[in-house]
């Protein structure tokens, strides 16, 4: 009976040319939320964390980006950032998947959404309703 071979951690997607990535910030369930644009060298081993901080931060924002940064600022207060439903972790380029443009340009993406929790709803999140018919 042979042995069973160890397993190895999977390791960082190693690309012939840098990428830029592009960090999307989605309020809520919204379909659409806010873009930035990481040029090369700026986002490797920064964690998505950091850079939805950096991004934020700025202040050069359009008047319908400053409407979705306050939509972002809303599901922030007494909620967080997830992943895939997930709690952020790892390096930002290693969670982002490769995306082409219809120009044939290729760049990584990263959505990342800003979720409040419900609010109200009973032990487990919802409410019951009863109902009484005389």
């Amino acid at each position: 009976m042979s042995e069973p071979e160890p397993k190895t951690a999977a390791r960082p997607v190693r690309r012939e040319k840098p990428l830029p990535l592009v960090l999307e910030i989605l309020p809520g369930q919204a379909g659409e939320g806010l873009v930035d644009i990481y040029p090369p060298g700026t986002y490797e081993g920064k964690a998505p964390q950091e850079l939805c901080d950096l991004t934020l931060r700025k202040t050069d924002w359009s008047l319908e980006e400053q409407i979705i940064i306050d939509d972002i600022q809303r599901q922030l207060d007494g909620g967080k950032l997830l992943f895939k439903g997930r709690e952020l972790t790892g390096a930002a380029q290693d969670l982002a998947v490769e995306e082409v443009t219809e120009e044939g340009e290729e760049y990584l993406y990263l959505p990342i959404r800003a979720i409040k929790p419900q609010e109200g709803g009973g032990r487990y999140g919802f409410r019951f309703s009863v109902f009484v018919f005389r």
